[in-house]
């Protein structure tokens, strides 16, 4: 895909941020048969599932080093979430947000496009495409929250998105009966996205602006979004 014209807008950025935290310990690598390796996601067996730049989807058990390709997206999968209905879902970059298959890949082949296990979600939102699909939050009723990073560059050219600083990407909410809205627009490269374990916040990160915000669901203040600041 063409890269677009940048078109710059100038922005401060914040002073740096100490982390009290200190270096992590007894940290463990385990190498993957892919490159770029995304976010992570646990089964039930505590098997580490993960998306490659090639478009598969692995799985690790750390128990035995064992790596197996359980789907294919037929594009650049990032955020993955467990839907109520044990599906996969899948926040490609290129495709959208996906929900795969994956019942029969321990015994079988990968779930793919062409065998229609791997199902379109949403693609587009508000007559917009969804450009850059990064991450997500599934509620228990299988409300999905969402980040489309950017309006104007895919995940080839991010980091333009980031240098131009023009704020194009959005939160979004899928309803289980499949209706999207447009929550939350400006975002500064949106990116991870988590609920409240009450479910009364939705948080989102932009990491063009290195914020967290928190969005009230519920409430006097149901609706209204803030960035949250360190203690």
């Amino acid at each position: 895909m063409t890269k677009p014209a940048l078109r710059p807008v100038r922005w401060t950025p914040p002073g740096r941020i100490n982390d009290p935290s200190g270096p992590i310990e007894d940290l463990r690598t385990y190498p993957v048969p892919g490159v770029g390796p995304e976010d992570v996601l646990l089964d039930d067996g505590a098997r580490v599932l993960t998306g490659v730049a090639d478009g598969r989807v692995l799985r690790l058990d750390p128990a035995t080093g064992r790596c197996r390709h359980l789907a294919e997206t037929g594009g650049r999968p990032l955020g993955l979430e467990w839907l109520p209905d044990g599906r996969l879902l899948v926040c490609d970059a290129y495709r959208g947000l996906l929900a795969v298959d994956l019942a029969g890949t321990d015994d079988g082949p990968p779930a793919t496009v062409t065998d229609g296990r791997v199902e379109v979600l949403v693609s587009e939102v508000d007559a917009r495409p969804v450009r850059l699909c990064n991450n997500a939050a599934v509620a228990p009723d299988g409300t999905i929250w969402f980040t489309d990073s950017s309006a104007r560059f895919d995940l080839d050219h991010w980091k333009g998105d980031i240098i131009e600083h023009s704020g194009t990407g959005r939160l979004i909410r899928r309803d289980p009966d499949g209706t999207c809205t447009t929550v939350v627009t400006g975002l500064q490269f949106g990116n991870g996205v988590a609920l409240a374990p009450d479910g009364q916040a939705v948080y989102y990160a932009e990491t063009g602006d290195y914020s967290l915000n928190k969005l009230h669901l519920t409430g006097p203040r149901a609706g209204l979004a803030e960035k949250l600041t360190p203690a």
